[in-house]
Formats: C-alpha cells, structure tokens, sequence
C-alpha cells in the first residue's frame, strides 16, 4: 500500500462534529476527519487490500434531503485546492476526484492556494519585498494556473482563484496569463488586512478580493505521522499529503450551505 485517498463525510450534517469544532480552525476539522477515518478504517482496508492503494471512506446515513435532489443549476460549487508541491499531475486528480464524488462535470469556483513548498517564497508575508526573487517559483506557479486555464477551456471550473500570494507575484503571475484570476484570497491570520498594493491592482483589474483564516499549512506532514504511527509504524513517516480538496455546496435560491466535505490524497 503506497496510496490513501480520504472521503470524509457532510461536516454540515453531522452536529456531533460541528459541536468538537466549536471555534476551531480548519486545520483541526480535517485533522478530525482523518482521524475518525484512520481509526475506524484503515486497518481493516490494509487487510482486504490487494492493490497499492485504498479508499477510506465516511459512511453515513441517508439523509431525508440530499444535493442531488437539486437541479445542478440551483447549486452552486466551490472547491479549494491544497497543493504540496507544483504537480500538474495532482492539480488534475484532485479536481477530477472531487467532480467523481460530487457527481457533476464542473464546479462554479475554484481557488488554488499557494503550494505548501513554495509558501516561504511566494506566499503572503513571506520574502522581503520586491527585490525577493521568486523567477523560478513564480514560472512553476504560472505552469500550475496554466492548468486551471485549461480546466476553464474544458468547462470544468466556471470561474477562479489563487490564495495567498504576495501582491507582487500576483500581479506578475496575472500579467502572464492569458485568462486572468477573478479572485485573491488573503488570509487575515498572516497578514492583518488586505495589503494596500494589492487591494489597489484588484480595483484597478476588477479582481474580487476575499478574505479567510485557512492556515498556511493545513495537514503539516508531523500531524499527519502522528495519525498514521499507531497503524503503519515507521512506515507512517513516508507518507505526505500530496492534495486536499475542500468543497462547499451552496443552494442557491435557499442560501443555504448543504454540503461541505474534505478529500485527500495520501501517497508515498
């Protein structure tokens, strides 16, 4: 066994979760998910599993309303991609997974946050100012948004956005590319409010800025061996998180968040 895929279960209907979650951040809720899963599954899949990857899965009972009681045009979809590094291979399988498990052919909004190996170098409040070179880094991200491009053109992803990036690798990266980001996120734990540079370019290039309180890092991979430890030993060391997927599922009409559900590939 090399691989894990993660299917965590509808946070939003499970009131038993969302009572632990009380003020905590959503590094912990998807610590949470996976250890439910791990604890619950994974030993019991590693011994019926004859290939080199397994899927844990949350079951869950059947719900009197679900989202595929809806039209799809009365939902709308919102995914964030977690990278750890700059694959174009698992940008492609975190999407594709998570359009497998939603049952649908395209989400309305996707955000790619900066890769977890290139935070110190391209993300929010990272470097120290303009004369930080980032030209390697940068030209790996525009390769990564010229994925999304194509996701665009194949009608996958209606509309999207990047997260966290240093005003001045964004304007580069939006220069570059040929179909521009609609939106930045700027996380408020790293950085206090929306830097004046970048606020300034968004106005100027109709961008919508939006605000969250992701971590920078939100499966460090000691968190991650520390789960896995009491089941694989050793062997949890070499084990990272090579995508997360969070998605949200919002009725539109009713303004209601119906489904929200973490994904995650666990490889070696």
């Amino acid at each position: 066994m090399d691989k894990i895929l993660i299917v965590g279960g509808n946070v939003v209907k499970d009131a038993e979760f969302r009572r632990k979650m009380a003020g905590r951040d959503a590094a912990v809720e998807l610590q949470l998910v996976l250890e439910d899963l791990i604890q619950s599954k994974l030993e019991a899949e590693m011994k019926s599993c004859s290939g080199g990857e397994i899927e844990l899965k949350k079951e869950e009972p059947a719900a009197k309303v679900t989202t595929a009681d809806y039209e799809r045009g009365q939902l709308k979809i919102t995914l964030k991609i977690f990278l750890r590094d700059f694959s174009l291979e698992n940008l492609q399988e975190a999407l594709n997974t998570a359009l497998k498990f939603l049952s649908t052919d395209h989400v309305d909004s996707l955000f790619l946050a900066v890769p977890t190996e290139a935070t110190p170098v391209l993300g929010l409040g990272s470097g120290s100012g303009e004369d930080e070179d980032h030209t390697d880094a940068l030209n790996s991200l525009i390769k990564l948004w010229n994925q999304v491009e194509n996701m665009i053109q194949k009608e996958q992803v209606l509309s999207a956005g990047l997260s966290d990036l240093r005003p001045a690798v964004f304007t580069d990266l939006f220069d570059k590319s040929s179909h521009k980001p609609e939106k930045i996120q700027v996380n408020l734990k790293v950085c206090c409010s929306v830097p004046q540079e970048l606020a300034s370019f968004a106005k100027e290039n109709n961008v919508d800025v939006l605000t969250h309180t992701d971590p920078e890092e939100l499966l460090p991979e000691e968190t991650l061996r520390n789960l896995l430890y009491p089941h694989l030993g050793r062997e949890a060391g070499h084990f990272s998180p090579h995508w997360i997927v969070r998605y949200l599922v919002q009725v539109r009409d009713r303004g209601i968040l119906a489904e929200k559900r973490y994904l995650a590939k666990l490889a070696k």
